[in-house]
């Protein structure tokens, strides 16, 4: 009998962090919607508030929280959401197949709060930050020191479309947010936070090979 191609196991840990994260932000548009605030997602922001009050846990949870909002326009509600969603769901199941899930657990959580940390120093500052995109730039970067040479289709702005290695597009997106930093462009925008989370992805493969090669010693 011919051999069945082996069964891709089904990716859970992103697809729970997909679905619990658009599960929040439908709880966030409706209490908007309701109250005219967002309440939810302001319990979950991170910033120095949060942490004066002690609710130490929102180094997390504004991970799972997005703008209802952007740039002032309620009709971009969708825009914050999206751009993280996607490139989690685009990325994720391979990442977590490579690594493993409790690893690739670690590697999104791991974003998130290297991301707030590198944030609350370098910029930190109330209303504080909501978003996924610091676990988003880890996954990025992650996935282009752990496979440069895959290439992956890139949709610039949702639109154009551009084949590249991962390589080329981890450095890309960070030299974007560099870049950004520098000429203080879309200050509303938490860059640094970004960059803390790619930061953590590249010292997470680096580390994690280190780990893997002593042990098979």
């Amino acid at each position: 009998f011919p051999e069945l191609p082996r069964r891709r196991p089904f990716p859970w840990v992103t697809w729970l962090i997909v679905g619990s994260t658009v599960a929040v932000f439908l709880l966030q548009l409706l209490e908007n919607h309701l109250y005219g605030d967002d309440v939810l997602g302001n319990a979950l922001a991170f910033g120095p508030q949060s942490v004066a009050e002690g609710h130490y846990w929102t180094i997390l949870t504004y991970a799972w929280a997005h703008a209802v909002a952007m740039f002032g326009d309620p009709g971009l509600f969708w825009l914050h959401i999206v751009a993280n969603m996607v490139p989690l769901a685009c990325l994720g199941p391979a990442l977590e197949e490579l690594l493993g899930k409790a690893r690739f657990l670690g590697l999104y959580l791991g974003g998130a709060i290297a991301a707030a940390l590198v944030w609350s120093v370098f910029d930190g500052r109330d209303p504080g930050i909501i978003g996924a995109s610091g676990a988003i730039f880890a996954l990025i970067v992650a996935a282009g020191t752990a496979a440069p040479r895959a290439r992956v289709m890139v949709y610039v702005f949702f639109v154009l479309p551009i084949r590249m290695s991962l390589r080329v597009l981890a450095i890309a997106v960070c030299a974007v947010e560099v870049f950004l930093v520098f000429v203080n462009w879309l200050p509303g925008v938490a860059h640094m936070a970004h960059l803390g989370g790619a930061a953590f992805g590249f010292l997470y493969i680096a580390v994690l090979r280190m780990v893997v090669k002593f042990r098979q010693k």
